[in-house]
């Protein structure tokens, strides 16, 4: 599945974020990221949806364009190399 670094996962059922948000999130712009991807915990590295993107992604960023779909995936890969 490919994760649109909308946060929502991150900020709301990562095993680290009860009862606050995850302290690795790192929010560039839009993006929300893992500040310790390599070592982010197993729940985080498993997690998916029966889809080929998220769709809570899709509907929280409004993203209905292929174009903006690849844009915001290109991006939030490239993001999370630069951390």
């Amino acid at each position: 599945m490919n994760c649109l670094h909308c946060g929502d996962c991150c900020l709301r059922m990562s095993p680290l974020s009860a009862p606050d948000p995850c302290p690795n999130v790192v929010t560039l712009g839009s993006y929300y990221l893992c500040g310790d991807y390599e070592n982010r915990p197993e729940e985080c590295v498993n997690h998916t949806f029966h889809a080929t993107h998220c769709p809570v992604g899709l509907t929280k960023l409004d993203i209905v364009s292929p174009d903006k779909l690849r844009e915001r995936i290109d991006n939030g890969w490239g993001l999370i190399k630069s951390l």
